[in-house]
């Protein structure tokens, strides 16, 4: 009887495993708000089936390698580069748009360059984010195509920060917004909210391609893009859809810069150095302090700090009830001593505080699920 309860073991995990698995193959549906069906007019089916777009008992008969399937072994983590690389975890899309990104971003190996000079300053906080939360690290390479790292980006829609939150999507994960401050410029505000609506997303349609999709078109749009290939019999993964160019190149520019990053001297494109440790860290300020003053604590340009900090519609940086000061890590130590040196009067009587990660004040998912699209 002793002997028999490994194999029992064995059978039970089997029969888990396959039950987990079909699971994840089942039909996903989802439910419209009440709300969303109104604005949509009768027209619109409260029930959306998606079915599953691949069968992973059949990887063998899919287009893609064994390596894909089974996984690569991590490779020796030398910058910001390799951990990127090594998170690497959406399929390959193949096909002639990625290599009609690729080739224009080979033409433009000046401009690669200048957007990798960018993300030094934004990149290992991305990536932390993005590995903590156990997401493939193709997302950290989004505000590439978003804003090219820039967190001072305004497109025509009104998005805005390095993740391009328009103001409804921004008011909707919590993002303020107001005469003084804007979080959708915060890097670590805007963050956070991005990789809870990725995750979102994720979590609706069961498919990063999709995901990707609805975070550049809108959940909505690319629910209705679906239901009318139901509607028809056809196929309703990234590429059976019908959707505006803009859309339809989104995901190809972002499998184009993986591509790149993953072997960039294939591209002739030379990356930024970036090293494996934080470049910034927050000091938690109640002393009213503008840019220049900041600048000249920290021993800093006003073009540096202005970069860390670019939330704030004035050169008012610092005070009660503002966000922590984000600083270069080797510059924080100095610039709170000199906080603290200040007269008791003029900081409140309170010595400048080292940073401590809030809690999350984002919506998160199954916050977000709950919520009228």
């Amino acid at each position: 009887m002793i002997r028999s309860i490994p194999a029992l073991l064995v059978f039970f995990l089997a029969i888990t495993a396959r039950a987990d698995e079909a699971r994840d193959l089942r039909t996903h549906r989802f439910s419209y708000p009440p709300s969303v069906l109104e604005a949509m007019g009768p027209s619109m089916a409260r029930e959306v089936a998606i079915p599953p777009l691949a069968d992973r008992r059949r990887a063998y008969l899919l287009d893609v390698s064994e390596e894909e399937i089974v996984g690569k072994a991590a490779a020796p983590v030398r910058n910001v580069w390799d951990r990127i690389r090594n998170g690497f975890a959406m399929p390959a899309l193949k096909g002639p748009l990625v290599g009609e990104r690729e080739l224009w971003y080979r033409q433009r190996k000046d401009l690669v360059a200048a957007i990798s000079q960018k993300s030094r300053r934004y990149l290992f906080h991305i990536v932390e984010s993005v590995e903590r939360r156990g997401l493939p690290m193709e997302l950290a390479l989004l505000p590439f195509v978003e804003s090219g790292f820039e967190p001072h980006a305004l497109s025509s829609a009104q998005a805005a920060g390095l993740w391009q939150f328009i103001p409804g999507t921004a008011q909707r994960y919590r993002l303020q917004q107001n005469d003084h401050y804007d979080a959708r410029r915060d890097i670590v505000a805007s963050t956070e909210a991005a990789l809870d609506y990725l995750e979102f997303l994720h979590g609706l349609f069961r498919d990063w391609q999709l995901a990707l999709a609805a975070y550049n078109w809108g959940e909505e749009a690319v629910q209705r893009a679906i239901q009318r290939n139901l509607a028809r019999g056809l196929a309703t993964d990234y590429e059976s859809l019908t959707m505006p160019e803009e859309t339809r190149y989104y995901l190809p520019k972002l499998m184009a810069i993986r591509n790149i990053v993953q072997s960039p001297e294939l591209h002739g494109i030379e990356l930024a150095d970036i090293d494996n440790v934080p470049y910034f860290a927050g000091v938690d300020v109640t002393v009213e302090l503008d840019a220049q003053a900041v600048a000249r604590m920290a021993g800093l340009s006003v073009a540096e700090v202005l970069a860390l900090n670019p939330s704030h519609k004035s050169q008012h940086i610092s005070g009660r009830g503002k966000p922590a000061i984000l600083l270069p890590a080797d510059r924080v130590e100095e610039f709170s001593n000199r906080v603290s040196a200040l007269p008791v009067k003029v900081r409140g009587g309170r010595k400048a505080e080292p940073f401590r990660p809030a809690k999350k004040a984002v919506v998160g998912l199954r916050q977000a699920e709950g919520m009228a699209l």
